[in-house]
């Protein structure tokens, strides 16, 4: 009975894959080199690097900028930098001036 148990246990973790981890917004934003190579592969070929991957690089990339994390030779030019976001001007009922 102890033997089949161990041998069950062995067998679940050897079948278990090892995934990439998961990447945040934030771990993105200070890893530079990652977040690059995965802005390249979805400029190359978004479908197949994935939609929520590329969406990410690309609100880790704003975020970069925004912190400031940026180094001496980012953001030289005005194509290289993210998108502004929305302004917040509305009034909190929403109405227009």
């Amino acid at each position: 009975m102890g033997r089949a148990l161990v041998l069950s246990i062995v067998v679940v973790l050897a079948t278990c894959s090892r995934h990439e981890p998961a990447w945040t917004v934030d771990a993105l934003a200070h890893d530079p080199q990652h977040l690059y190579a995965l802005r390249h592969r979805c400029a190359a070929e978004r479908m197949r690097a994935g939609e929520a991957a590329c969406r990410l690089a690309d609100a880790a990339y704003a975020r970069r900028f925004f912190l400031g994390l940026g180094g001496p030779g980012e953001y030289q030019t005005l194509t290289s930098l993210p998108p502004m976001p929305a302004s917040f001007e509305a009034d909190d009922d929403g109405a227009q001036p």
